[in-house]
């Protein structure tokens, strides 16, 4: 019997071992065959670059701006009216697109003989790690897309410990575009406005964007406001909206940096720590307390930063 379990874990151990180096000639292959990329969502550009791939990319859309280097790369104009010529032109061996049945381009592009993958249009945290993974995937940076995954869980986890210390939970509007289109329940943005340690005054409309009179955003009466666009000013002149708690105190965010927040990839945790801290200081002034613990152990600088605030907004 003894030996008989032996000869099974020797099997088993063989097995594993096949399948390990399997996955690892996978990447590599991927590697070595996916030397021009194109790119056509900003979220994925980014993770290329991230991933090491970004010497491989040859094509981006107009709305690709973030790294920098990514901007001196050629354009293809933009994912719902792409330039396919010019796509062509570039002879892509890979070209990587969000899905979205709003438009037809990918089966174009597949009808023209070229290699697409399609990643999801990511929704919550978990289907961003899983869009992460599968670029990573794809072009033969698993590791880097494992490691990069753990790091963002760690953060995120730092995140929602300290929002969970929050003295409570502010009701917060959040104006994604104008005019007035915000977040409902099902958005990665509601999610980590959520684990910050807010609360969206729409979450409970089952939809991950929405378009909303502003009647019913004065009718809601958020705290807080967070504006991805219009200015503090343009907000205050908007008619009855002083009657909004949120604008009669001042507590409207808008100086986030662009794009953290709504590009569905690894900078969404940046976006986070940025918005906690923005959070917390305006909880702070109304309730005169400072929320104590340790943050980040992956950005300790956020931990200074958030400090000071905290203690500046006290004074």
């Amino acid at each position: 019997m003894k030996n008989l379990i032996a000869a099974i874990e020797v099997v088993l151990v063989s097995i594993l071992s096949i399948q390990c180096a399997q996955v690892g000639f996978v990447d590599r292959a991927s590697a070595q065959r996916h030397s021009r990329i194109v790119s056509l969502a900003p979220n994925l550009t980014e993770i290329l670059f991230e991933l090491g791939a970004g010497d491989h990319v040859v094509g981006v859309t107009n709305f690709c701006k973030y790294p920098p280097e990514a901007q001196t790369k050629e354009k293809i104009g933009d994912f719902i009216n792409p330039n396919l010529e010019k796509i062509v032109s570039l002879k892509p061996d890979l070209v990587l697109a969000e899905r979205w049945t709003s438009t037809k381009i990918v089966p174009r592009l597949r009808q023209m003989g070229l290699n697409v993958t399609e990643t999801a249009s990511p929704k919550s945290l978990a289907e961003i790690y899983q869009v992460i993974r599968q670029v990573g995937s794809t072009v033969g940076k698993s590791d880097r897309a494992e490691a990069l995954i753990g790091k963002m869980q760690t953060r995120v986890r730092a995140i929602q410990e300290r929002g969970n210390r929050f003295p409570y939970r502010p009701a917060v509007y959040i104006e994604i575009d104008l005019p007035s289109w915000t977040v409902g329940r099902t958005s990665f943005v509601a999610e980590a406005l959520s684990l910050c340690g807010a609360k969206n005054i729409f979450g409970d409309v089952d939809r991950p964007a929405l378009q909303v009179s502003k009647e019913m955003v004065i009718e809601r009466n958020p705290e807080i406001i967070i504006s991805f666009e219009a200015r503090a000013a343009e907000i205050r002149r908007r008619p009855g909206w002083d009657q909004i708690k949120a604008v009669r105190e001042g507590k409207i965010i808008d100086d986030l940096r662009p794009n953290l927040l709504s590009h569905g990839n690894h900078r969404l945790v940046d976006g986070m720590e940025e918005l906690q801290l923005k959070l917390e200081k305006l909880v702070v002034r109304s309730s005169s307390s400072v929320v104590r613990g340790p943050l980040s152990v992956v950005n300790p600088d956020y931990l200074q930063m958030f400090t000071a605030e905290a203690q500046r907004a006290q004074r």
